[in-house]
């Protein structure tokens, strides 16, 4: 080994000395962030239930939109897909005993199936996170899917059941339908601009963004038994990756 090699692996060694606490102590952080976040979003969902002013629809909304948002947490916070996982998993563990022992029905919604929709999202969040950090699909792309999900889906049944008066199917309404395609156009676009993305603005751009904000709306309308709490966050983040991708 020349002297070279020797200066340049000590020089690794003290870099890693120097970094690998900063980078523990980040992803402790970001642990000890989501457990305090999701509880601060379920414990006003629980009070805005208990105040009798609010939907349980509304309520059950509220909280899926708030959750999503532990994707800020995610990308600021974690570097390591092993702490990335801690969040998803305990997710659908503690979601998933909720539903099963009915004390998801504090929320006010009895329906099983609906509230299977509180297991189903942290499932799709899980599988975007392996996907982004094993690099199989980009970051960029499967924060699409975990916003569109949170937001789009959220706003479009809060806004739709409230004002929506022309049903497309069941208790989907075409307003619901139209402000899902607006906000995930407006996901779609912040994700770009954020991660500077080469082809903003292109008309292969805009081209991108009306088809992903249009599959995501169609997702969110027909997919049956609750099941788009799967389609829409997996099924955006693909078709982000497929257009945007090679855009």
């Amino acid at each position: 080994m020349n002297k070279n090699s020797m200066g340049n692996m000590v020089c690794q060694y003290l870099e890693k000395r120097h970094i690998l606490p900063y980078i523990v102590a980040m992803n402790n952080l970001g642990l000890i962030l989501s457990l305090v976040f999701i509880g601060i979003i379920i414990g006003i969902g629980m009070l805005l239930s208990k105040t009798g002013r609010f939907s349980a629809e509304f309520v059950r909304k509220f909280i899926h939109i708030g959750v999503s948002n532990w994707w800020f947490i995610l990308i600021a916070s974690f570097d390591s897909l092993t702490y990335a996982l801690v969040g998803p998993i305990l997710f659908i563990l503690v979601n998933g005993i909720a539903v099963y022992t009915g004390v998801a029905n504090v929320l006010g919604i009895s329906d099983k199936r609906r509230n299977l929709g509180l297991v189903y999202f942290p499932i799709s969040l899980l599988i975007l996170v392996i996907a982004g950090y094993t690099n199989t699909i980009p970051m960029w792309a499967c924060g699409m899917g975990a916003l569109t999900m949170g937001y789009g889906d959220g706003l479009a049944a809060i806004i739709g059941k409230h004002w929506g008066t022309t049903k497309i199917r069941g208790d989907k309404s075409l307003l619901g339908t139209l402000v899902m395609f607006v906000v995930t156009a407006l996901v779609i676009t912040g994700f770009s601009l954020g991660y500077s993305l080469p082809s903003v603005w292109s008309f292969t751009w805009w081209i991108s963004l009306v088809v992903i904000s249009g599959v995501a709306a169609l997702l969110e309308a027909y997919t049956p038994h609750g099941l788009d709490n799967l389609s829409v966050p997996l099924g955006t983040t693909l078709i982000a990756f497929l257009f945007l991708g090679v855009a």
